[in-house]
């Protein structure tokens, strides 16, 4: 029984481990300078810029020139995932799946798949914790070890984490998922006859987004595009592609993403509640 309990305990941390590299964090801020960003979102929202309604949303999300509502930051989330807006589908995704008034975990099963269809690594991972820890939905490891795979794949840094605990574990034999375990023996295997350089050091320097400019930037970009109201898509915007967007691009460029991934999704919202897991009962 004591083996167990333990077993469950360390199963349930694995799942709860934050993604740390999306949490960047917009600050609650009442200056005129953010009235004034506010405001000029919601006349670009009006217009029809799906992507002006994702940062609407962020914006209520983090109290950024308005009262904190997280109403309001679903509805706009919603609103802009309705355009194909990928971050967008994310994080309308992951709220619908909280523990609050508004969850409605098809709903949130269902946006976080269409935001893997271009292939978002974090939403890919989220599914794969969901049908592994087996609190929202139906425990199903084979369809765990496809998303957990795929967020791995697609270099998703706390996938790969995750996979390493998950396959180190004193449990690993009870969990059905070659695919994830087999991704972590390649590379284990890559490195192990890799010729890797002694004494050689690459310094990386990090620095935090300068918010300011990316809302200038982004509101001189869609005051001149045509607003995705007038061509019923997403990502059909004039002069502009999906992969140089950030709401509807695929991970390939991940610091950018990261960059706008401005709300501390990690610690704020994706608090699985997997306690009552019946994966060891």
């Amino acid at each position: 029984m004591i083996r167990k309990i333990k077993q469950l305990t360390l199963f349930t941390a694995l799942l709860l481990a934050l993604p740390s590299s999306y949490a960047t964090g917009l600050e609650a801020c009442n200056t005129a300078e953010c009235k004034d960003y506010f405001d000029a979102y919601k006349i670009l929202t009006k217009r029809g810029h799906s992507d002006a309604m994702a940062t609407l949303g962020e914006l209520y999300y983090s109290g950024y020139g308005t009262e904190k509502d997280i109403k309001q930051a679903l509805k706009w989330f919603r609103r802009a995932a309705k355009f194909g807006n990928t971050t967008a589908q994310y994080k309308a995704g992951v709220m619908y799946l909280q523990n609050t008034d508004y969850q409605d975990i098809d709903k949130g099963i269902t946006l976080l798949k269409k935001s893997t269809k271009v292939d978002f690594s974090p939403s890919a991972l989220v599914l794969g914790k969901v049908y592994l820890g087996g609190h929202l939905v139906e425990q199903d490891q084979q369809e765990a070890d496809n998303w957990l795979a795929k967020a791995y794949e697609l270099n998703n840094s706390e996938a790969k984490a995750l996979a390493k605990q998950l396959k180190e574990a004193e449990y690993a034999n009870t969990l059905a998922l070659p695919k994830l375990f087999s991704l972590v023996e390649a590379d284990k295997g890559a490195a192990s006859g890799s010729d890797s350089p002694i004494g050689e050091m690459e310094t990386l320097t990090v620095t935090a987004p300068d918010y300011k400019k990316y809302f200038d930037d982004e509101i001189a970009r869609l005051n001149n595009t045509r607003p995705d109201t007038k061509s019923g898509t997403g990502s059909n915007i004039a002069g502009r592609t999906c992969a140089e967007m950030w709401g509807c691009s695929s991970e390939g460029d991940g610091e950018r993403i990261r960059d706008v991934m401005f709300s501390d999704w990690g610690r704020e919202t994706i608090q699985f509640r997997i306690e009552g897991a019946n994966y060891y009962q």
